[in-house]
């Protein structure tokens, strides 16, 4: 490998000394991997120069923006390339709803500016502050919401990217591909089509899935901008978005729904799906036991509560919260309605009761996201999460659960003992008895957050060889020399667990920065710039 330096024509920044290089070792998964250097592009220019640099010396390359993506796709022992300098254009276009964003926009301003003429992005990540829109269409990203609107992938309507070609291209849905690649995309297209038996049968038949490259999606589409959407960033790195919008709701309302017990809540979820509500969110009683919130909500001895938002006139749901109060009533313990912005807001503050106390943990305990993004059929997800606690109590780690019911979308905190000599065995086997329920329901390992490093095995086990074949072929055509992202949803042998930014194991950083980075782990601060912190290890 060529040493690393500033390649050729690069206007932005590309940094190789020791501190900043350790500053951007960890994210928001459970990884600490030091890379050999940090490139902050100022513009797709840029990009495509540190691609060729990287193509002819030999580097690898890893996209991140805000860092906040869980399963370790963010972080790599290569060039970390920084997209926080893309932050142009962003417009909006009321006439046709539609909105133009560079790579680093953030959920949070796209949505500023679209509500500014009465729109806005549906899919709503939590992190949606810091997460920026390249991330979520690299990732598939959903949200609160996605059980009415659905993921990324319906509201992209064009990509700029460069591929690992060093190939800067336009994806349009329903248009040809502009600027390069055609010959390799026509020979992606023969081959997804070869299997075109297979993979209809090897995709799960869940709501929500970013396992994998979406050949089943492709295989319906015939657009290739369905394969670069949650590709994580080993097809190409995004420069710019076209997005669709939609109009705000006139009014939303909510309702929390209490059940007595985990079997009652597949029963629950298809009582209240045909209401068509915008959000269906599940709180386990894991989740309750830590959370702080208003004791005057009826939860207490609850086993799981969902809360749900319907969206609307005011009119309209008021009445849908009523009869769907009405019709859930028979499985609940206890219903509440939210009609007024208080009530809304006291259930909604629910939800985000446990973050803090997460937060607040020792490092002797932490959270630990490595069983965090399974999604199973709903009628199915009863069984999931009773699995998960089964499969916790066995090997003795205490989870906390929570996700998106509407979809049968888990997520789960493994809070680890990192005093235990033998924690990472435990959260190994964790990790593999939890993949082998969500397969043996039919699920995905990944319902909107995508592979990163964390997952691949359950990808090779998920697909099988013959999708996997595929899979490397899509990988081949677009970044031939592996230059982007390598081991990331293509398997590449290594062990899933043994770069953990807490334990023995975990490589040594300096320890101002090492706190620095913990501190922005417990304020949830991801959109931070990790140029501050080598300099000022304590960011205000």
């Amino acid at each position: 490998m060529v040493p690393l330096q500033t390649p050729p024509g690069f206007s932005g920044r590309f940094v190789t000394d020791h501190r900043t290089r350790c500053a951007y070792a960890e994210a928001a998964g459970p990884y600490r991997i030091v890379p050999a250097a940090v490139a902050l592009p100022r513009d797709a220019d840029d990009v495509t120069r540190l691609v060729h640099a990287a193509a002819e010396s030999g580097w690898t390359l890893t996209p991140r923006a805000a860092g906040s993506g869980m399963p370790g796709g963010n972080v790599g022992p290569g060039v970390i390339v920084d997209l926080q300098g893309l932050r142009h254009p962003l417009t909006v276009h009321s006439d046709d709803r539609r909105a133009v964003a560079g790579a680093a926009i953030t959920w949070r301003q796209l949505d500023q500016a679209a509500g500014a003429v009465g729109l806005r992005l549906p899919p709503d990540p939590s992190s949606g502050a810091f997460c920026t829109v390249g991330g979520m269409v690299a990732t598939n990203a959903a949200g609160s919401r996605s059980v009415l609107h659905g993921p990324m992938r319906p509201w992209v309507a064009s990509l700029d990217l460069v591929t690992g070609r060093g190939e800067s291209i336009r994806l349009t849905r329903a248009a040809p591909p502009s600027g390069g690649m055609q010959e390799g995309l026509s020979t992606i297209d023969r081959e997804i089509r070869t299997g075109a038996e297979v993979i209809p049968a090897r995709f799960p038949r869940t709501r929500k899935n970013s396992s994998g490259y979406a050949l089943d999606v492709y295989l319906r589409s015939g657009d290739v901008i369905d394969l670069v959407i949650g590709s994580e960033g080993t097809l190409g790195i995004i420069t710019e978005v076209g997005l669709r919008l939609a109009p705000r709701p006139s009014a939303v309302a909510g309702l929390l729904v209490v059940l007595p017990e985990v079997a009652a809540l597949s029963a629950a979820i298809s009582i209240l799906l045909p209401f068509a509500p915008a959000a269906l969110e599940l709180l386990d009683r894991s989740f309750l036991r830590i959370a702080e919130y208003d004791r005057d909500l009826p939860i207490e001895d609850s086993a799981a509560v969902l809360l749900v938002d319907f969206e609307g006139t005011a009119a309209e749901v008021e009445d849908t919260v009523r009869s769907a109060s009405d019709a859930v009533g028979r499985t609940a313990m206890h219903t509440r309605t939210a009609l007024d912005e208080e009530e809304y807001s006291e259930l909604w503050a629910v939800r985000h009761a446990a973050s803090p106390v997460l937060a607040r943990l020792p490092n002797t305990r932490r959270s630990l996201q490595v069983i965090e993004d399974g999604c199973v059929p709903i009628d199915r997800l009863s069984d999931y999460l009773a699995g998960v606690h089964r499969v916790a109590a066995d090997v003795g780690v205490e989870i906390v659960a929570f996700g998106h019911a509407g979809d049968g979308h888990l997520h789960v905190n493994a809070l680890a003992d990192t005093t235990d000599r033998y924690f990472e065995a435990t959260l190994e086997e964790l990790l593999e008895r939890t993949t082998d329920l969500v397969l043996e329901l039919g699920g995905t390992p990944s319902g909107e957050h995508g592979d990163g490093r964390l997952r691949t095995r359950a990808v090779a086990r998920l697909y099988g060889p013959e999708l996997l074949a595929l899979f490397r072929q899509v990988k081949t055509a677009f970044d031939p020399s592996e230059v982007l992202n390598p081991g990331v949803i293509v398997p590449a042998g290594d062990p899933p667990l043994d770069q953990l930014k807490v334990g023995r194991r975990a490589v040594a950083i300096p320890d101002d920065i090492a706190l620095a980075l913990r501190r922005v782990e417990q304020a949830g601060d991801w959109g931070l710039s990790r140029l501050e912190l080598p300099d000022d290890p304590w960011p205000r």
